[in-house]
């Protein structure tokens, strides 16, 4: 018996004339109501949008186009950004751009998530998003545990292309698609943003940058390219830096270490440390991937250190927000003074307990 045909597309529309369509292919477990946010966005800057239901073929995807007027644009994400690449260099549909967002070009890393949580924690750090996928019952549970399509073997079509990804996507690794992408493509990888780029903690700047895109294929709108900067000649930044990311990583944990058995929410943590709370809300997975807190339900629920504050490691914590120790030159003549900073920094940080971070020396 023949697979039933996919459910009508979910639509947007703008209130005036449309600037164009965008198709928007859905990746696994999703369904076109996943991205509401998005196309009410976009219908609201004067584009028509259409979410195709999974299954969607190319025949599907040119009838939604049809009559269609102003810029054709096709919108994947997921293993719905290898249909659009597939559909688009195929020659399935006509197409005007391409936008190509968390395409799955290499294995994920680690292992895909296994519980409801780990998935979440893998999609999105959005607190809006996580709530509207944990209600929603069309949303596919497990479905990151399905191997994806190959990445396309026919060359992407002579049309812009942007590329959205995130730089913490433990999914599908940006490294593959900063790899994939052409000189002559627009690439634009997330800080700290996960596998649903579109719909993660920063969806307001990809969407953004998504309608930037769109009026230049449609309109021609650029910015004009920057001048030269001027060499510069005040000082300069200092050899040794700790970065807005681990202060604020060990600033929270402070927070943990004086709530002791207690779990502690994002937003008491934000409030009583001075942490921005989105960055936070990622800061905070980091730390759950790496081992070192536990969650109930999220930022939502609260967090607690997951061992004693006297074997975490203020290395645990480097490892875990920054990915390394230390990134030293191993070439030149100073090869072997870098060398003995280097094993001077890590004696010094693993020596170092989240004992240090006691209410009393940490400035609220």
């Amino acid at each position: 018996m023949s697979a039933p045909a996919p459910a009508a597309p979910a639509r947007w529309t703008p209130d005036g004339t449309s600037r164009g369509t965008v198709v928007v292919l859905t990746g696994r477990g999703e369904h076109p109501g996943v991205y509401a946010r998005l196309g009410r966005r976009l219908a609201f800057d004067g584009w028509t949008v259409a979410a195709s239901s999974p299954g969607a073929t190319g025949t599907d995807v040119a009838a939604v186009l049809d009559g269609a007027t102003g810029a054709r644009v096709l919108l994947g994400s997921d293993t719905g950004a290898l249909l659009a690449w597939e559909l688009a260099a195929d020659g399935s549909v006509e197409l005007d751009a391409l936008v190509l967002a968390a395409l799955p070009a290499a294995p994920p890393d680690p292992a895909p998530p296994r519980s409801h949580e780990d998935e979440l924690d893998a999609r999105t750090a959005c607190p809006v998003h996580r709530g509207i996928l944990e209600a929603d019952p069309g949303f596919r549970w497990g479905a990151l545990d399905e191997a994806p399509p190959p990445v396309p073997s026919a060359a992407l079509p002579d049309v812009p292309v942007l590329w959205l990804h995130g730089d913490a996507d433990p999914v599908a690794p940006a490294a593959a698609v900063r790899a994939l992408a052409r000189d002559t493509d627009d690439l634009a990888v997330v800080a700290d943003g996960v596998h649903d780029v579109l719909n993660d903690q920063f969806h307001r700047i990809v969407a953004a940058r998504l309608v930037q895109f769109l009026e230049k294929v449609a309109k021609g709108a650029a910015f004009v390219a920057p001048a030269a900067a001027a060499p510069a000649g005040g000082r300069r930044a200092a050899p040794l830096t700790v970065s807005a990311r681990l202060d604020h990583a060990l600033r929270a944990l402070a927070e943990l270490v004086a709530a002791g058995d207690g779990t502690v929410t994002c937003d008491a943590i934000a409030r009583a440390r001075g942490i921005p709370l989105n960055s936070l809300v990622n800061i905070m997975l980091q730390l759950r991937r790496a081992g070192l807190v536990t969650s109930r339900r999220g930022c939502e629920g609260g967090y607690r250190l997951a061992r004693p504050a006297d074997e975490i490691t203020v290395a645990d914590v480097v490892r875990a927000t920054e990915g390394a120790l230390a990134a030293i030159r191993d070439t030149g003549p100073a090869a072997v003074l870098w060398a003995d900073l280097e094993r001077t920094v890590a004696d010094f940080l693993t020596g170092h307990t989240l004992t240090v971070l006691t209410p009393e020396s940490t400035p609220r």
